[in-house]
């Protein structure tokens, strides 16, 4: 939907909150939520492009950043499924033209989301639930046309631990009406998802042996590595872990030669970007560009990232291997993962694994369900396999970053998970 000037009639149409002209196609809205004294969370809604009466007739996607501390506002936006890219130019497989997309940077201190002093940033995953389900209520009152508009949470990497647990607090206030309507909530699809730590560390080695990417002797100095990871973890010494983690990366690079760690094939060029939507260009670009066409503090833009790490140290490696199983046990709300062959980082093996031990009600429709391939236009893009509340997507030629690697087959999921050309949802 196109309102131009005319925006007296915008606000009848889109509702309490006025849709704007910001950074790209569409119509949009941006701002920003204190979801505590001096804690001030940055989002931007970008209304469906979609040909539609009302964009209401499509769903509303919350995309999540991974990290913890990616901007969701930047690199999922402008490098993974917003509409344009940083040049302006139109994004091929972008969300927008089907769907309603919200983008949070979250936690606080990530992206244009900042805290008046860093005390007040979060310290662990519950905390930050609790400012993102604040930021909900907000968002649900000053955009009362969405509470009854199908939501489907989308995330990847660190949204594994984050998304599970926002779901099960978003499930429960919506049943009491708190936020929006019951059962608005209908799904969570998480990409490449960091759950345990202790499944992802059996796997790396393997994965770059198999690959050619470190021989034998390799295999042993990550393994000892790995262990250490895990020795922290059972002493439940999290901070300890993280920096035994941080060892773990380091001694990667060197034994494979400074492997992209998110992408072990196509990205093969040192001198690219490889900080999650930090580099000095992408800062730039977010502080002069999108800032002044958003009229918001360009210096503020990744001003606390750093400070967000350092603060989540001590939580970063805890895993919550039970939210999922509870999700698809206790809601209605369905639950899809899918993985990028390429990546290193959280391996497709890995995340199988979990799921071959987890246990949930209707379990046994997705084990009889038939794994199937994901063909668009005569192209083979991946594999599903879906039964019951449950589906797994193994995606080709993409690594952690799936949507930026392979928007085909994102496409396909997107459409998939979300139904939304059906007028019922």
């Amino acid at each position: 939907m196109w309102c131009g000037s005319l925006a007296v009639v915008c606000l009848l149409v889109l509702g309490l909150s006025e849709a704007r002209k910001g950074f790209g196609p569409g119509e949009q809205d941006w701002g920003y939520v204190d979801v505590r004294e001096g804690a001030h969370m940055f989002y931007w809604l970008f209304y469906t492009t979609a040909n539609v009466t009302s964009y209401t007739e499509r769903p509303l996607v919350l995309w999540l950043q991974g990290g913890p501390g990616g901007s969701s506002t930047a690199l999922g936006n402008f490098q993974e499924l917003g509409p344009v890219d940083t040049n302006g130019d139109p994004r091929e497989g972008n969300f927008v033209q089907h769907v309603n997309v919200l983008f949070i940077d979250n936690p606080v201190g990530a992206g244009f989301s900042y805290a008046d002093n860093t005390s007040l940033l979060v310290t662990n995953n519950e905390q930050l639930i609790d400012d993102l389900m604040t930021f909900m209520l907000h968002f649900y009152k000053l955009h009362k046309e969405f509470k009854d508009v199908p939501l489907h949470i989308f995330s990847e990497s660190y949204g594994g631990k984050m998304v599970p647990a926002l779901a099960l607090r978003l499930d429960e206030a919506m049943k009491t009406g708190e936020l929006a309507q019951p059962g608005t909530l209908k799904s969570v699809t998480i990409g490449n998802p960091w759950i345990s730590t202790r499944y992802i560390s059996r796997e790396h080695s393997k994965y770059l042996f198999v690959n050619g990417l470190v021989d034998e002797d390799g295999v042993v100095l990550l393994d000892a590595q790995e262990e250490r990871i895990l020795s922290a973890l059972k002493r439940h010494e999290f901070s300890n872990a993280t920096d035994e983690y941080m060892q773990w990366f380091q001694l990667m690079q060197e034994l494979t030669g400074k492997t992209y760690l998110y992408n072990t094939q196509t990205h093969l060029d040192l001198s690219e970007d490889r900080t999650y939507g930090y580099g000095d260009d992408f800062i730039n670009f977010m502080g002069v560009n999108v800032s002044e066409a958003l009229q918001v503090n360009g210096s503020v833009y990744a001003s606390q990232v750093m400070d967000v790490l350092t603060s989540l140290h001590g939580d970063r490696l805890r895993s919550d291997i039970n939210a999922i199983p509870r999700l698809l046990n206790e809601t209605s709300v369905k639950v899809n993962l899918y993985s990028g062959q390429l990546d290193s980082l959280v391996p497709t093996t890995a995340t199988l694994a979990l799921i071959k031990d987890w246990a949930w009600i209707d379990k046994s429709e997705y084990l009889e369900a038939n794994r199937t391939p994901i063909v668009v236009d005569g192209k083979l893009q991946g594999f599903e396999k879906v039964g019951g509340k449950f589906g797994m997507y193994w995606i080709n030629r993409s690594g952690h970053l799936v949507p930026a690697d392979n928007p085909t087959a994102m496409q396909y999921v997107l459409k998939s998970v979300t139904q939304y050309d059906s007028q019922t949802f």
